[in-house]
């Protein structure tokens, strides 16, 4: 978390354990809707979204978030036509939208 070049992911309860660490007081998180209040209670923004990135920490709420993480990543590294082709490979289109940022922009998913 230290090293602003790594981009760390998590999915579904990932984003407890970190915060639970003390590694995401003040950042923007999402995790499994049972753990939204625990995930508050750490100092962490929650938003009730699939995916939220926040710069070098992107979290998914549930287990099939995490598709949806996967491909915004692959968006955000190598643009949306790589991002659709894996989605047309998996036969699986992404649903939510994906909130960016402290600003909670959204952006389309």
């Amino acid at each position: 978390m230290a090293r602003p070049d790594v981009t760390v992911a998590t999915v579904c309860g990932g984003s407890l354990a970190l915060a639970m660490a003390g590694l995401l007081e003040g950042r923007t998180a999402v995790t499994h809707a049972q753990g939204m209040d625990v995930l508050e209670a750490t100092g962490v923004t929650v938003v009730d979204a699939r995916v939220v990135d926040d710069g070098d920490l992107v979290s998914a709420a549930g287990v099939t978030s995490g598709l949806d993480l996967g491909l915004h990543l692959l968006e955000r590294s190598f643009g949306p036509r790589v991002a659709h082709a894996v989605e047309q490979l998996f036969q699986y289109e992404r649903r939510g939208i994906v909130w960016r940022n402290a600003g909670l922009e959204p952006v389309a998913a």
